[in-house]
């Protein structure tokens, strides 16, 4: 995610409560706006056991920044849970090369892998904010096939109708993972996937998170899974390092310091950053809401149009 406006970004997803929200679990378009967002709490018992959901983002901290707590109760509640990292990071260190700034990413997103107990990443390995010129197609269908490999049920990612993102990593994203998860399920896309064993699987429900205002019309309770949340967005210290760095050297040039915030490259430093920064905005977040700490979504669930005529109507076979 790009840093020199992230606190200037998340005063302004403060505002997506204001937009009009859809209703729960369904397309707006099929149902119409609803007044309030749902709230969705940590359900009891493991109802995601033998569910599958993928974590699509271009850069390894969005995921951890927006979703580390909605993540967390999905693998508490059962789902198994995938990264895709779409590009390389290779833009977001403090002092390091391009080529070592790509090496200690990597080696963060095992560790932030490792932390949050997901199974397994994949990265795409695209060049850091260079998502728009590379084919929207092709990314698509790298999409399409990890979605139908991994058979993933859920997707969290960024949205592709946030408003005002100015990150082309961000929207490219977005764009590719709203598209394929439902030509996933389309016979004729790509059906030369099928030759080596996989099969049609549209993605049913996204989980879509933004930095600016969105239309939300999900919020999920973090509050029991804020600590796991912590040591996932943790776990990315070399981009944590680097947004320390950026706010100490933004105040030195008005004259200004953080004491709490030095020295810049300390755990102490970084605690605090992310006390500060990422927590205290996700409870300022769960109080509009009631609630302790909340992340926010526009969330799209599956498609119940026909359930009722099926059940009126459908016999065994």
């Amino acid at each position: 995610m790009e840093r020199r406006e992230f606190f200037k970004r998340a005063a302004a997803a403060s505002l997506a409560s204001a937009a009009p929200a859809s209703g729960a679990g369904q397309n707006p378009t099929q149902t119409g706006l609803s007044p309030q967002p749902v709230i969705e709490r940590t359900a009891t018992g493991q109802p995601g056991k033998g569910k599958v959901f993928a974590l699509v983002t271009p850069h390894l901290d969005d995921g951890p920044i927006f979703a580390g707590g909605t993540v967390a109760k999905l693998l508490n509640e059962g789902y198994t849970g995938y990264l895709i990292r779409v590009s390389n990071d290779e833009k977001d260190s403090y002092n390091l090369t391009l080529g070592q700034t790509v090496l200690a990413n990597e080696q963060d997103t095992a560790e932030f892998v490792k932390t949050a107990g997901l199974k397994k990443w994949y990265d795409l390995s695209y060049r850091n904010h260079g998502l728009d010129d590379v084919s929207r197609m092709e990314i698509r269908v790298r999409m399409i096939f990890l979605f139908r490999l991994l058979q993933v049920d859920t997707v969290l990612s960024y949205d592709p109708w946030g408003h005002y993102e100015e990150n082309p990593d961000h929207y490219v994203t977005a764009q590719a993972v709203e598209a394929a998860c439902w030509m996933a399920g389309d016979h004729l896309d790509f059906p030369e996937q099928f030759e080596v064993g996989l099969k049609a699987h549209s993605v049913s429900e996204k989980y879509y998170f933004a930095r600016g205002p969105q239309l939300v019309n999900r919020v999920v309770d973090i509050g029991p899974t804020l600590d796991q949340k912590v040591a996932s967005i943790r776990s990315c210290k070399n981009m944590i390092d680097n947004m320390v760095h950026g706010v100490n050297d933004s105040l030195a040039a008005k004259g200004l310091r953080l004491a709490a915030f030095l020295p810049a490259d300390s755990q102490s430093a970084s605690e605090a950053f992310i006390q500060a920064s990422f927590v205290a905005r996700d409870h300022a977040v769960g109080a509009k809401y009631g609630l302790e700490y909340a992340e926010e979504f526009h969330y799209i669930g599956p498609d119940h149009t026909l359930d009722e005529y099926i059940a009126r109507h459908a016999t065994p076979v």
